[in-house]
């Protein structure tokens, strides 16, 4: 009977539990290491690690130095996922920002501009809302913060970041390229509201990586589990290696 008991508890947990795995990858406009420009090799990364959630920094969409090319088009059809792009600013005649794919059906958008000063490029937070097997919503963030080095815009955009994270109550993957590294004041006030999927492998550049910038943190109090991050040795087709997480996602 006990054993009975036993076998249920956990058919219950397997049932009420999903694995899922989630990338985060700038992809600095397709154009790799060795200067070539390809939409496809972004692609064969993605798909080598069988994602079932992307989120991608420096994506260009019809811009001349990327041959006007439809990046998230490509993306959707050579990963059969489905695409969403955020323009954060114009630029030889197409557009530059972020975008997200999913394997799961996308049931909402939203784009958030971040504080930035008008020297500055602006930024922006993306919120894209999937629908899970278990037919519970997960709210994707996905970001890339000020480059600067000095006088940054990085603790501003992070404190509205976080503003925005303490008023949803919905599950959270949050995911990109922050250009600050643990133990920075935006990582710390980022680490207030989320956890982050610690590790200590670096991701930037992708030849010869010598600091973390590309990051991922989750709800880890509404029911997400961390299953491990790895960090991809991708060393040619982006100046950043890409980032993977796998988590398992409690019903509710």
């Amino acid at each position: 009977m006990k054993r009975l008991i036993y076998l249920l508890i956990v058919l219950i947990i397997m049932v009420s539990c999903g694995e899922i795995r989630v990338m985060t990858y700038n992809i600095h406009a397709m154009r790799g290491m060795d200067k070539k420009l390809d939409a496809k090799r972004i692609a064969h990364v993605i798909n080598d690690q069988n994602p079932d959630i992307v989120a991608l920094q420096e994506v260009d969409m019809f811009t001349e130095r990327s041959g006007n090319m439809d990046a998230i088009a490509i993306l959707e059809a050579e990963t059969g996922m489905q695409g969403v792009f955020m323009k954060t600013f114009d630029y030889q005649g197409g557009e530059f920002g972020n975008a997200v794919l999913s394997k799961y059906p996308i049931i909402e958008q939203e784009l958030i501009p971040l504080p930035s000063r008008p020297e500055y490029e602006p930024r922006l937070l993306m919120r894209v809302s999937v629908l899970l097997d278990n037919k519970d919503t997960l709210n994707v963030y996905n970001t890339h913060l000020d480059h600067h080095r000095q006088d940054s815009d990085r603790p501003l955009q992070m404190q509205k970041i976080v503003e925005i994270i303490k008023h949803d109550r919905r599950k959270i993957m949050f995911a990109g390229d922050l250009n600050c590294q643990p133990g920075s004041d935006p990582i710390d006030m980022l680490n207030k509201v989320l956890t982050r999927c610690s590790s200590d492998q670096m991701t930037y550049p992708a030849d010869d990586p010598y600091w973390i910038l590309d990051h991922m943190y989750f709800s880890e109090e509404k029911g997400i589990k961390d299953l491990g991050l790895e960090v991809i040795p991708e060393t040619v087709a982006s100046d950043h290696r890409p980032v993977v997480g796998r988590f398992r996602i409690m019903a509710r």
